[in-house]
């Protein structure tokens, strides 16, 4: 076993601490709430132009058109993209409760969840159209995130081709602990302050008050999801896929599976699945339920995350299959978060936090930001407004006030201080919308700079899926905090086509912040999807369980050659995180100035007048295999 083995092997297990053990506290702020969707009004399908007509050859009575819903399915309305008005969104709610080896658990989490994406005029029954696919979110990550990519390609398949796609987006089980009231209230009356009032200050909303954010050791609501791992997850995802497009041969020919970030891996591991617990029989077999799959900055792969993004070699297995007994038994006696939350930096309370400022962001781009000084003091928000926005560790550690309380932003500047690739420290929550304008900005080198990430890389090489997770480029930070009466200039934001590059300003090394070239993605359409409703963008109780599993692996994997069956597509941003390694397949597609981000919520027209590029590669490759 060589040296750069050895910390290939170390570096999964740095991954693993760094990104999903952190700790937040054992303080339980309250008891369970969700979202209670169960109350939405049925959506008017009475459009004639989609009853009981079939553009199947194979189905010349219509008789699949009269199958849908299915039993246990209830589809009610979704926001519909304003970019967007040729693809029709809608909410699908489907029954199937949990084993009952599960603990007692809310009623809400035996329901699944999904976004149905689909051209107006195309047909009412998924079944007829001429392609589905269906996609697994990311860690932290909820169906909504997927807004701009699939209203895009489906409104694309149509316009260029005349074809009727679908692209239905899990909601995993674990967002229906999840209480998004706050963000429909906020929404109806048109105050952002409403969304701060509920979840911190008490306001009802028609009777029902917040009962506070889950323990992440403590809260009876969460000791189900000790049990949320890959196992689970794929089999959640099965009842969707089977049920949903009953007909096998239906499936093989139009379906198509995949996912963004970790849900690559989760493709990866359904693809290889055995369902019903006999290897000797493969109808049931993931792979049988589909055509191909497709991965969004990732890979889809049977490996683990740990093995495929360090490219290690070490043959871990008798070491990582301790890990989920060890990891579960911890969590059974409280000793071991059951949820991903690292206070102040990602917790429920901070992604809840962020579909209120997406929501003020949209509805109110270029006012003057309240959200920030009106927001009252909390132990996680105290960490994060330090965290998101100090200049060093000594900003961090020493400052007297965060400086993010002495700066003016609009909504939009304030919503890029926590997601854009030109502000946020973490690569895999980043997408590229434009930059600052409107005052004076300091380099931001925090948690890390580049030089530091840049010394990492020499001394101690190996290590490059670690660094990508914090590198890239120089980061800005708003820096005129005004004089003694705080009338500091505001800070606006240029959205993607905005940007000149003669006028970006400058780092330290002489070098431009951005580039116009480097600028994918609206912050309209961001940050639409960053607060829209009944699902959605961010995962508030991601397990650790499945967490866990992506990472290390399980045994539900039992015919290795799933994925290699069918054709596959992995489209890369240029400047994401790299989860493939030196593993990513050759030939896949690279696309320049993307980030993590980027491959969700790209703008449909690019700044070089081309069509967007994730839906290009996605529409050539679901047409062409």
């Amino acid at each position: 076993m060589n040296l750069l083995n050895q910390k290939k092997g170390l570096l999964g297990i740095i991954m693993f601490l760094v990104i999903f053990f952190g700790c937040d506290g054992i303080t339980d702020q309250g008891g369970s709430d969700s979202n209670n969707l169960l109350s939405l009004e049925f959506l008017n399908n009475n459009d004639d132009s989609n009853q009981g007509s079939s553009t199947d050859p194979d189905d010349p009575g219509g008789v699949l058109e009269q199958q849908w819903p299915p039993d246990g399915f209830t589809e009610t309305s979704a926001e519909q993209h304003p970019k967007f008005n040729e693809t029709e969104v809608t909410h699908v709610m489907v029954l199937a409760p949990l084993p009952d080896s599960f603990p007692a658990h809310p009623a809400e989490c035996d329901y699944l969840h999904f976004l149905r994406f689909r051209h107006k005029n195309g047909p009412q029954n998924p079944s007829v159209a001429d392609r589905i696919l269906i996609a697994q979110p990311g860690v932290l990550e909820g169906a909504s995130a997927f807004y701009n990519v699939a209203c895009n390609l489906v409104t694309r398949a149509y316009r260029e081709r005349r074809k009727h796609i679908e692209f239905w987006v899990m909601d995993r089980r674990s967002n229906t602990l999840e209480d998004l009231t706050g963000l429909k209230f906020a929404k109806e009356v048109l105050d952002p302050k409403v969304f701060i009032d509920y979840y911190f200050r008490g306001l009802a909303y028609k009777g029902k008050k917040f009962s506070g954010f889950l323990s992440p050791y403590s809260s009876p609501e969460t000791e189900w999801l000790i049990g949320m791992g890959m196992d689970q997850t794929v089999k959640d995802w099965n009842e969707i896929i089977t049920r949903g497009i009953p007909d096998q041969s239906v499936r093989q020919a139009k379906v198509f599976l995949g996912g963004h970030s970790m849900g690559g891996f989760i493709t990866g591991a359904y693809a290889c699945w055995d369902f019903d617990g006999n290897p000797e029989t493969t109808a049931d077999a993931g792979y049988n339920q589909c055509r191909g799959y497709f991965g969004l900055d990732t890979m889809v792969t049977p490996g683990t995350l740990i093995e495929t993004a360090s490219s290690s070699s070490i043959d871990m297995s008798s070491f990582l299959g301790l890990v989920p007994d060890n990891v579960v038994a911890l969590m059974k006696k409280g000793l071991f978060p059951r949820f991903v939350s690292m206070k102040g930096v990602i917790d429920p309370e901070i992604m809840t936090l962020l579909a209120g400022l997406g929501a003020a962001a949209y509805e109110w781009p270029t006012d003057e930001s309240e959200n920030i000084a009106y927001m009252p003091e909390t132990y996680g928000s105290s960490i994060a407004f330090r965290f998101y926005h100090s200049e060093d560790w000594c900003d961090f550690l020493f400052a007297a006030v965060p400086s993010i309380e002495k700066v003016r932003f609009t909504n939009q500047a304030l919503l890029a201080v926590f997601t854009d690739d030109n502000a946020m420290p973490f690569s895999i929550v980043r997408s590229s919308f434009g930059f600052f304008t409107g005052g004076e900005l300091a380099e931001k080198n925090f948690p890390v700079s580049n030089e530091q990430v840049a010394l990492i890389e020499e001394s101690l090489p190996g290590f490059e899926a670690l660094t990508a997770f914090f590198g890239g480029h120089t980061l800005a930070l708003a820096s005129d905090y005004g004089d003694n009466s705080g009338a500091g200039p505001l800070y606006g934001w240029l959205n993607y086509d905005e940007i000149d590059n003669e006028k970006v300003p400058l780092d330290s090394n002489g070098e431009p912040y951005t580039q116009r070239e480097s600028e994918v993605t609206d912050i309209n359409d961001f940050s639409f999807a960053v607060g829209a409703w009944p699902l959605n963008f961010t995962e508030h109780y991601f397990p650790i369980r499945l967490a866990v599993d992506s990472m290390f692996g399980m045994d539900g994997i039992v015919h290795d050659d799933g994925v290699e069956r069918h054709p596959v597509i992995d489209i890369i941003a240029g400047e994401g995180p790299n989860l493939g390694g030196d593993n990513v397949r050759p030939g896949s597609p690279v696309i320049s100035g993307y980030d993590h981000l980027d491959v969700l919520t790209a703008a449909p027209v690019q700044n070089n007048g081309e069509p967007e590029q994730v839906t290009t590669h996605l529409l050539n490759f679901i047409f062409g295999n």
